[in-house]
This record gives C-alpha cells, sequence and structure tokens, in this order.
C-alpha cells in the first residue's frame, strides 16, 4: 500500500533540494522562481511530515542536520528515478531536445571537449551543453549533488558513491620561454626550484602534485606568480616571467614555437583523467551517447 502524501509533495522536495544545495532560502527561491516564504513553507512541510529536522537555522545559514544529509541522498535518487521513468516511458529519440550538464576543470573546458562538443552537436543539434568549470572540490560537489551529469578529472582516490572511468592519459611538463636563461637542457628538480615558478591554485589537482614532489626531495618552489588559467600561465611564461609545469594535452602548435618544452617523465608518473559518475545515477540517452563520442568502447556499469 502506498501511503498518502500531504500538499504538493513533489514541489516540497525540489524547495528542500535547492536549499540544501545552496545553504540559502533566498538562493533556492532564485533557482526555483518561488519567493522566500513559499520555500520556507514548503521546507516546514517536510519537517513535520516526517517528523525530523532537515536544517540547523542557528547560525544564520540553512546547514543540513545529519537527518538532512541521510534525506538529501534520498531526495536525489527521488528525482533520479523520475527522470530515469520519463525517459522510458516517453523513449524520447536523440534527435529530441535534451541537455547534458557536466562539471570539469577550464583546462579540459578549453582543450579537450572542444571537438566532442562540435562532433556530437552537429549530429544531435538540439542537445543543450551546461559545463560548470572549477577545482576538484566543485566537480566533486557537482557530481554528487547531481547538478551535473557527470565530472572530467584526474582522481587520487574515488570515494564509495562514485564510478571512476578513465579516457585519456597526459605527462607533466615543464615549460620556459624560448633561449630561457635557466636552463640548457633537461633540467634536475633542484634547477626547477631555483627558477621564479608561475603555479596553479591550491585547489588544483597538478598544484598538490607537483609540490608533493618537490617536498620529497625537500625542494621549495621559488611561487612568484599563482594563475589558474592554462593560457595565461603560458603566456606570463611566453614573456618571461617565469617557469611552470603543465599537462601535456594544453600545449598546441602554436605553444611550441614560443616556448622551450622539458619532459618530466623522470620525476613524474602520466596522470589520468577521468569520468565520475554518481553512483546509481541515471543517465539518459544524450548524456550516454556523448560519453561513447569520447571514448566508444567506455562501459558504463
Amino acid at each position: 500500500m502506498i501511503d498518502e502524501m500531504g500538499g504538493d509533495f513533489l514541489q516540497w522536495l525540489r524547495g528542500f533540494y535547492f536549499v540544501a544545495k545552496h545553504g540559502s532560502v533566498t538562493q533556492a527561491g532564485f533557482d526555483m522562481r518561488r519567493n522566500q516564504p513559499t520555500i520556507s513553507h514548503q521546507i516546514k512541510c517536510l519537517e513535520k511530515e516526517f517528523g525530523v529536522t532537515l536544517f540547523d537555522r542557528s547560525k544564520g545559514k540553512m546547514a543540513l542536520t545529519p537527518e538532512g544529509d541521510m534525506f538529501l541522498e534520498k531526495v536525489i535518487s527521488i528525482f533520479e528515478i523520475i527522470k530515469e521513468m520519463k525517459s522510458e516511458i516517453s523513449e524520447t529519440p536523440l534527435r529530441e531536445k535534451g541537455e547534458i550538464a557536466i562539471a570539469t576543470t577550464h583546462a579540459i573546458i578549453h582543450y579537450f571537449l572542444p571537438d566532442f562538443i562540435t562532433a556530437y552537436r552537429k549530429q544531435f543539434p538540439n542537445v543543450y551543453f551546461k559545463i560548470m568549470g572549477g577545482g576538484l572540490e566543485m566537480i566533486l560537489d557537482g557530481v554528487e549533488s547531481a547538478a551535473a551529469d557527470f565530472g572530467i578529472a584526474s582522481l587520487n582516490e574515488v570515494g564509495e558513491t562514485n564510478s571512476y572511468y578513465e579516457i585519456f592519459s597526459t605527462r607533466p611538463i615543464l615549460v620556459a620561454r624560448k633561449k630561457n636563461p635557466y636552463f640548457r637542457k633537461s633540467p634536475t628538480l633542484k634547477q626547477i626550484a631555483g627558477a621564479p615558478f608561475i603555479s596553479f591554485p591550491q585547489s588544483s589537482t597538478i598544484t598538490t602534485l607537483i609540490q608533493n614532489r618537490f617536498s620529497k626531495e625537500k625542494l621549495d618552489l621559488n611561487v612568484i606568480l599563482v594563475l589558474n588559467n592554462f593560457e595565461d600561465v603560458k603566456k606570463y611564461v611566453g614573456m618571461g616571467v617565469g617557469v611552470s609545469i603543465l599537462d601535456d594535452y594544453t600545449i598546441t602548435d602554436a605553444d611550441r614555437d614560443k616556448l622551450d618544452i622539458y619532459k618530466m617523465d623522470r620525476f613524474f608518473k602520466e596522470r589520468k583523467y577521468g569520468l565520475i559518475i554518481r553512483a546509481k545515477k541515471y543517465l539518459s540517452p544524450h548524456v550516454k551517447a556523448f560519453i561513447k563520442t569520447i571514448k566508444p568502447d567506455i562501459e558504463i556499469g
């Protein structure tokens, strides 16, 4: 027997999801195009329906209680099931409208995705892409909250709540201005540490990789500039401001004409990039087709 639920239960759940996502009733209202009293009423109705407190309101922000955390997992699963039901019942063909949401790094957006998106949209022009760029924390949050269908990043460890599928490999390389004054041949880590270094933010996985490698040799990098964009880094390197270590997939033919490039294989292993997908995540036909565009032989469990 299915229990009766009061009011517009699914709208209550949507209100809860957006408040949990933003930690704010005001921001949830913007996303849902509802006023604050409406959203607050939805939360109160849910708490009354289930007899629990979903948010801690004592610190001026809507922070999830332990019960709220558990409830959020269930709510995301409910909406994933609804999406699956809609797709299977309507049997929407790939030629119809669809959306693909991706959370990844700015470098993946700039260097890796464009060719795949262009090819996919030539075949399926009615598909809308929503791409979020940022650090690993943002990517994992997008996957966990179901704001993204999948993420693309380099991961050292995969949590129990996600699945990970490798899609390509890259190698860290050192770049410096052409005819730079720092190195004449393949440099050592000590020589690199002695040069002015342009780094990425701490949120970048390559920054952690680089720092750990130099720390292992008890060396400190001479960081003189921090930038969060690969193109900006290459521009400043080309101007002679400093040197940097990048993933090789971000290097173009034009870059090779302007930069001295040194392999770092003796110091760094290749880095694996992969798809991060929330466990039991429903993937629409559009999303599955795009993943196959990226890697035809991939098998999503």
